[in-house]
């Protein structure tokens, strides 16, 4: 995989793909904390932080994993399954932090646990499809095939995430889950 050609478009993927995973932090609007029992309120805040944790943690080690891919001159096959390689490991780190979250102390936890399981599926199945991009890849003739499925998928994914925020939102009525995202200090880093 020498041509340069395709080698930046690959490196423009992924980096658009670490790019997506550095705007997965939603909308962070500020609030005041509500007056919940304090218990509640201690359970909802580590379990935001958690949240808020696991995607800070994705989001860096897939930008960890597009960087070699940036300085064309050093850019290689291995380098670009070393990178499909990285972002899987961090895709699978991140779908075990969400799946180990469980329910937030809140009325709607259900829910919320439910939204964030099913983000968990997603994610998991969008890397699982840009990782079988990048292994297709084998001349200039699958490059645009390629794009256009991590384009796809990277799209799809970000939609994934904005639907889980919304029903975030949505199942949180008391306004319990908005005040401890704004309090946690992890989420401040997906700003």
């Amino acid at each position: 995989m020498k041509d340069p050609t395709l080698t930046f478009a690959l490196a423009a993927c992924f980096a658009s793909f670490a790019l997506f995973a550095a705007g997965c932090g939603g909308d962070d609007e500020s609030s005041s904390p509500t007056t919940a029992e304090a218990s509640t309120e201690a359970s909802t805040d580590e379990w935001a932080d958690s949240f808020c944790s696991a995607l800070t943690t994705w989001k860096n080690d897939l930008e960890d994993a597009a960087e070699p891919l940036t300085d064309l001159s050093s850019l290689s096959e291995e380098s670009l399954q070393q990178a499909a390689d990285d972002a899987k490991a961090a895709t699978e780190t991140l779908t075990d932090s969400l799946s180990g979250l469980g329910r937030p102390d809140i009325s709607s936890g259900d829910q919320v646990r439910d939204a964030v399981q099913d983000l968990a599926t997603d994610v998991e199945n969008g890397a699982n499809e840009i990782e079988a991009a990048v292994e297709g890849v084998a001349s200039v003739a699958d490059l645009p095939s390629a794009i256009d499925t991590i384009t796809t998928t990277v799209t799809g994914m970000g939609s994934e995430v904005d639907g889980a925020v919304q029903t975030l939102e949505d199942a949180d009525v008391g306004g319990e889950l908005k005040a401890a995202f704004a309090d946690a200090d992890s989420c401040g880093a997906l700003d």
